[in-house]
């Protein structure tokens, strides 16, 4: 059963305490629900609430039965949303509740919008109501239905809980997907990681890759804008990097028939549906509407990644440095509204003069203001493009390449060495090679079959 945002409110209020649970329901309205079964719930938890009940299974299950609400499988579709509500969004309750609002929002505008459309088509429309009309949408709209604002006691008690989940092992925040980095950065909703480079540095590749990490062995859903990139490019790149074969080779006709198995085995893989792309030319406005567009879809967006953000349509600005300013303060804007992390490539100037061929921070000085709204700040270098084959040690640089952190509000910086492979657009840990590519295919349905001798190690 697929679980929607209302399904999820109600999941919330069945994984809260009594307590709690009685301020979360003071926030929820009848009108936002449309369905009989969200309608009967929203009675019955405000009824138990009003009573100073505990709501539960039983509790609902005893209140819509002595209601004459109670159908054959309403019990088992309480039980399923105990279950609907991910930890992460148990702590950002607020964000459920907005998002619940935003919905019956934009249903509300549309209904009005219908209004005032047959009343503008009717022989004599009336001037007055029409206004009135679209004064409404314009309130509806401007209206800040946020939530209580979280106290600082708030905060502290979701430190502590974090805490106790840290000393779990579990992770609360996004992990990358490479051991290199695994100590270092755990993207959190509101972080903006910025990761730039010089041209020819790999940076779609290292995105590519990240791709493979989080959609194809983590499981999360990635909304990826390709402002430089058709649709098909990207995809032709990643087939590359999960199933090895040289990009080129895709492109030029030059597969084998095992090869073109492999392709044919890996478009069943249902992980596909874990990535959404959007190609072409986008503003900020584009990239917030289609977000929440994906949202409404699937629920739970893990991440979007914009590569690159100088590429981002700019509105009316001063100079190219203001029109990237707005640029990065929109996209940190979409972060705090979303609560969905965001990692923004970017593109380098060539000189190296200022800085050394390896880049620092300075280099994103002529960006806007990229590096002040960015929580992380990375930047990609291969030694060997600049003809640099072995490191000051001796030890061989070629096929290497520097994730370099130079900015981590909340973690350590440094230089992480990893392997790269742009022939498949792969930027790996180190010394393992295509053996995770294995781990990845191993996901998906038909590859158990292939051997060590197809791929190797």
């Amino acid at each position: 059963m697929k679980h929607n945002i209302y399904d999820k409110a109600f999941g919330i209020v069945l994984n809260l305490n009594n307590e709690q649970q009685t301020e979360f329901i003071g926030h929820l309205q009848e009108e936002w629900f449309e369905s009989t079964f969200h309608k009967s719930l929203y009675r019955a938890i405000n009824a138990l609430s009003e009573n100073n009940e505990f709501i539960d299974l039983i509790n609902l299950t005893q209140w819509l039965r002595e209601q004459d609400y109670l159908e054959d499988d309403t019990i088992a579709k309480i039980s399923e949303l105990v279950s609907s509500v991910e930890f992460s969004e148990t702590l950002n309750k607020e964000g459920i509740l907005n998002e619940c609002w935003y919905k019956y929002s934009v249903r509300k505008v549309f209904l009005m919008v219908q209004k005032i459309n047959t009343e503008m088509q009717s022989i004599n429309p009336r001037s007055n109501y029409i206004l009135e009309e679209v004064t409404k949408v314009k309130d509806l709209l401007s209206v800040n239905k946020a939530v209580k604002e979280i106290t600082n006691i708030d905060s502290i008690e979701q430190i502590l809980h974090k805490h106790e989940q840290a000393k779990l092992g579990i992770p609360l925040g996004l992990e990358l997907g490479w051991d290199v980095l695994k100590s270092n950065l755990i993207l959190e909703p509101d972080d903006v990681m910025i990761v730039g480079g010089r041209p020819a540095m790999g940076k779609t590749a290292w995105a590519i890759s990240l791709i493979r990490n989080l959609c194809f062995q983590e499981n999360k859903v990635v909304v990826f804008y390709s402002l430089e990139m058709a649709h098909d490019r990207i995809v032709r790149r990643i087939i590359s990097n999960i199933t090895g074969i040289n990009s080129n080779d895709i492109k030029y006709g030059n597969c084998s028939d095992m090869e073109i198995k492999r392709i044919e085995e890996l478009k069943n893989s249902p992980k596909w549906n874990n990535l959404i792309i959007f190609d072409g030319s986008h503003t900020t406005k584009d990239i917030e509407t289609k977000l929440q567009t994906v949202k409404n879809r699937v629920q739970n967006v893990d991440l979007f990644m914009i590569d690159y953000l100088q590429k981002i349509m700019p509105g009316k600005a001063e100079s190219r440095y203001h029109e990237v300013t707005k640029i990065s303060n929109d996209v940190k804007r979409i972060v705090m509204s979303h609560r969905i992390p965001c990692i923004g490539l970017a593109q380098l100037s060539r000189d190296v003069g200022r800085s050394g061929k390896r880049p620092s921070l300075p280099d994103l000085k002529e960006s806007g203001e990229i590096e002040q709204d960015a929580s992380i700040v990375g930047f990609l270098h291969r030694p060997e493009y600049y003809g640099e084959l072995v490191d000051e040690e001796g030890n061989d640089m070629e096929g290497l390449g520097e994730f370099i952190i130079a900015k981590n509000r909340d973690g350590a910086i440094g230089i992480n060495q990893m392997e790269v492979k742009l022939a498949t657009s792969e930027w790996n840990d180190k010394e393992e090679g295509y053996k995770k590519q294995v781990e990845v295919i191993d996901y998906t349905a038909g590859f158990n079959e292939r051997n060590s001798e197809e791929i190797p190690f």
